[in-house]
């Protein structure tokens, strides 16, 4: 078979495969409102407001901490509250597939409780103590939790682990999926507002196209490694640099 039949065989295959209801290009002015606040509240704000108090005013430490954390934490508490309802409320449309019980949450939604808990005792430890390396610590701290959920499911996949509780649309006993889908899975559904006919769709495409499973666990692999020597570096500075403002502004 000639080169140009194998694209065209490959092509009338995609053509056949479910499609995803989803078009980023007509998205574009939610997501820029979604994430705009969070990019300004745990980057700009924390960095500028920090230097700017720290050095140009002469409040105690412990006071610019709580004042800039609580702001991003307020931030993350509200999208926490708004993702909490939308699936907790009695009309909700994009609860997991093959549940119907208004407390039967999402895995993603979990995920959010646990770090947002963890981070949460963790920059207050680090307030209470002015200890700047701890409050440097908490954005790599959730990248090292990601990255290792991704770097896990890979090593169950090989061993044919099926899933061993319910992981928002795939039920106890189903054949485990990489981390990457079930995250696409929930975000898009409920952060993106796409509902069940995108756990669905998602669903029915990744059972007809074992290209996207496959896709799908690289980026497992990706993500989880490069995410890791990430960490290594950023708290190979912060435990590394005796000026503990350099650990601060870069996470």
């Amino acid at each position: 078979m000639s080169t140009f039949e194998l694209k065209a065989t490959s092509a009338s295959r995609e053509e056949l495969l479910p499609r995803l209801p989803l078009d980023l290009s007509k998205h574009k002015l939610p997501i820029a409102l979604y994430w705009t606040p969070i990019v300004i509240t745990s980057c700009s704000l924390l960095i500028i407001g920090y230097f700017t108090l720290r050095y140009a005013t002469s409040l105690e430490l412990t006071i610019i901490l709580s004042t800039l954390l609580s702001t991003m934490g307020g931030v993350s508490a509200l999208s926490f509250s708004i993702r909490t309802w939308a699936l907790w409320c009695k009309d909700s449309n994009c609860r997991p597939l093959g549940v119907n019980s208004r407390w039967s949450f999402d895995y993603f939604f979990w995920n959010f409780l646990f770090t947002f808990s963890v981070l949460t005792a963790l920059i207050t430890s680090g307030i209470v103590t002015e200890n700047m390396q701890i409050v440097s610590l908490p954005l790599s701290v959730l990248m090292l939790w990601v990255c290792l959920q991704m770097l896990i499911a890979e090593v169950l996949l090989l061993l044919g682990v099926k899933v061993p509780f319910r992981m928002g649309s795939l039920a106890k006993g189903n054949a485990l999926r990489s981390g990457t889908f079930v995250i696409v899975d929930d975000v898009v559904a409920v952060d993106g507002k796409q509902g069940n006919a995108w756990r669905h769709a998602w669903n029915e495409r990744y059972l007809a196209s074992p290209t996207l499973g496959q896709f799908l666990s690289q980026m497992d692999r990706l993500w989880g490694c490069n995410g890791l020597g990430v960490v290594a570096v950023v708290w190979g500075v912060v435990f590394g640099v005796d000026n503990h403002d350099v650990g601060y502004a870069l996470v």
